[in-house]
């Protein structure tokens, strides 16, 4: 072989051991890419970018930057990972962005598990892209371009399949070391992070949104709480019992018994001051004859309707879990809740939704529950009333007569809980006619909402006045879930020119109070103005039936006199005044324990320490 062929060879062998060599600008530079992948996140989704400190920048790229090594280590090219991350934090940016545009909290892990649900109501949406939001779109695509141009294609780590099949086992170690590290270590304290589940933006916008979101994604497991113990738990339930009174408020038992959960029905005017040209619920404030009513606290404000339905149906708080949904997260066995116990009486239970039946995991979180039927969308006609694309409350309600009335025998007690759509968010879709407007402030969202609200009033009305003089006892319940999401100029002027975020607890706890009523077709005791939460809203129907409860309903009941309401914020003490958590009395901290404990024992519990006899009226003591 002459010296031409052996020159010619070694230069055609040189790319191929160039394959094998990692420089360090190649680490600069992907280095450089995730620096970006930074600013276009925090760009599109964080107005106080500017105000973050240095090292929390650095922490969130450097975050990114490990994310990017585990991809070069996986697919043993530096191209491909770039391009991936590069493609996937483009892409997040504008889905972080439209998830707070239009339900008012960020994207949170709760959502990947919940994707079903998001896809189902997205259509309900419109958006108006910002120019952050186009320069990220722009920008993603132009880099995607050149990245997949760039001769990046010979930097590897491991040429050799061994090697590599080798190195992507030791990924995969590395990963599920890492992991347990990441959930049981105080690794974000140690940071300097305080980490707000309750309101997880502000801990994004802070430090960051990459290094909020895997912050808050760290509590969302279901974990006990301090100093539980399944024994202590018992001994707790036990002592409850000492206390038990029956309840006697009424000798009439209902029939049926209706429990309305009104999606996004909340009354502005508690919350703030809002003046209108026309009167929104003037039905619901005329309700006084055996009537109770006022509002309700719940934990969640624009969005997480499931959340504030498994407080009323099992007696429980979300409040320990602000980030997770029970349906979809917790429910791994038969659940106690209203309908267990009215089903040991004798009911027949159904659930109606008048959309999808797999909308947070409803389907099978209702067969845990134990209802024996389920009408969604499906059993509606087509052709019934819709307003921007859902089924009206009136069609709604015309549905739940149906049921009633073809009952098997109007002698067999039916429990019916719905859940309304009509009110559903999508307000910027201005196609119900709006003839609501505000004075002081011009709002389209506003005014799509109200309008709604007040048609809401009118099926109100129609429903009520039918079951009136109903041949049947019966008793309806309605509440809201959550308060809509709205502009937050609109909101700021609702409240008084201060941001919702900056009120003095006492009136921030307004924007968590949505309207509730209990009414009878019988004489049931009137009351006006009252505040409770929606955790204690079961019990109080419950005991206007005259129908038995379970211990944990009367628990509830005792514990409502020490703690009259509750949500994530505080609670409403017997001194008529909101106090934080932060800053409660001992007593108070120990019988809100006392009640995580129980919730904990109720969800997680298996055989005996789960306490069936306690939650159960079907289990013997």
């Amino acid at each position: 072989m002459s010296d031409i062929e052996l020159q010619t060879e070694t230069e055609e062998e040189r790319p191929k051991e160039r394959r094998r060599q990692i420089r360090w600008y190649h680490l600069f530079l992907m280095l450089i890419a995730d620096a970006w992948c930074f600013f276009i996140m925090e760009y599109v989704n964080n107005p106080e970018l500017l105000q973050m400190k240095w090292y929390y920048m650095l922490l969130n790229t450097g975050g990114i930057f490990i994310m990017n090594l585990i991809a070069f280590f996986w697919f043993n090219s530096l191209k491909r990972s770039v391009l991936l991350i590069n493609i996937i934090w483009s892409a997040m940016a504008i889905v972080f962005f439209i998830v707070y545009a239009e339900r008012g909290e960020p994207l949170q892990v709760i959502d990947f598990f919940s994707i079903g649900t998001a896809a189902t109501v997205a259509g309900s949406y419109t958006f108006r892209p910002t120019r952050a939001l186009i320069i990220d779109i722009m920008a993603g695509i132009g880099l995607t371009i050149f990245y997949t141009l760039i001769p990046f294609d010979y930097v590897l780590v491991k040429k050799d399949r061994i090697k590599k099949i080798l190195m992507r086992i030791g990924v995969g170690a590395f990963m599920i070391a890492m992991y347990p590290v990441y959930l049981n270590t105080n690794w974000n304290g140690a940071l300097g992070i305080m980490t707000d589940l309750f309101a997880p933006i502000k801990t994004y916008h802070e430090y960051g949104t990459t290094v909020g979101f895997f912050c808050v994604a760290k509590y969302m497991r279901l974990t006990p709480p301090d100093g539980y113990s399944a024994r202590e738990t018992e001994e707790i339930a036990r002592r409850a019992l000492l206390e038990k009174k029956s309840n006697t408020i009424t000798s009439i038992k209902p029939v049926n018994i209706i429990a309305i959960m009104n999606e996004s029905w909340a009354d502005l005017n508690y919350a703030g001051k809002l003046n209108t040209t026309d009167e929104i619920m003037p039905y619901y404030d005329s309700m006084q004859e055996n009537t109770i009513k006022g509002h309700t606290l719940v934990c969640i404000t624009g969005g997480g309707t499931a959340k504030t339905e498994y407080e009323f149906l099992t007696g429980n708080s979300v409040k320990r879990f602000p980030g997770m949904v029970p349906y979809v997260s917790y429910f791994t066995q038969n659940e106690y809740s209203l309908v267990s116990t009215l089903e040991a009486q004798g009911f027949e239970t159904a659930a109606m939704h008048p959309y999808k039946g797999s909308n947070w995991n409803r389907e099978a979180a209702y067969s845990l529950m134990g209802f024996d039927r389920f009408y969604t969308q499906d059993d509606f006609d087509r052709d019934v009333l819709k307003y921007h694309g859902h089924i009206s409350d009136q069609a709604n309600y015309e549905k739940i007569i149906d049921v009633i009335d073809h009952k098997k025998s109007k002698d067999q007690p039916l429990f019916l809980f719905d859940v309304t759509m009509q009110n559903h968010g999508g307000y910027s879709r201005d196609d119900i006619g709006s003839d609501v407007t505000t004075s002081g402030i011009t709002c389209d969202e506003a005014k799509n909402y109200l309008t709604l609200e007040k048609l809401s009033d009118r099926a109100l009305q129609y429903l009520i006045g039918y079951f009136r003089d109903y041949d049947e006892p019966t008793i309806i319940v309605m509440f809201g879930d959550h308060y809509p999401t709205l502009p937050d100029y609109f909101t700021s002027v609702v409240s008084g020119g201060t941001d919702i975020d900056k009120l003095p607890l006492d009136e921030k706890e307004r924007w968590y109070a949505t309207p509730f009523f209990i009414w009878a077709n019988y004489d049931i005791p009137e009351k006006q103005d009252l505040v409770t939460s929606t955790n204690y809203l079961g019990t109080m129907m419950l005991e206007n039936t005259g129908w038995q409860m379970a211990d944990y309903n009367y628990y509830l009941k005792n514990l409502e006199k020490e703690i009259p309401a509750l949500n994530h914020l505080g609670y409403l003490g017997t001194d008529g005044h909101y106090h934080s958590w932060k800053k409660g009395d001992a007593g108070t901290l120990h019988s809100e324990w006392e009640y995580e404990c129980l919730q904990y024992t109720n969800l997680k519990g298996h055989g005996k320490d789960r306490l069936p006899w306690f939650f159960s009226l079907d289990e013997k003591k």
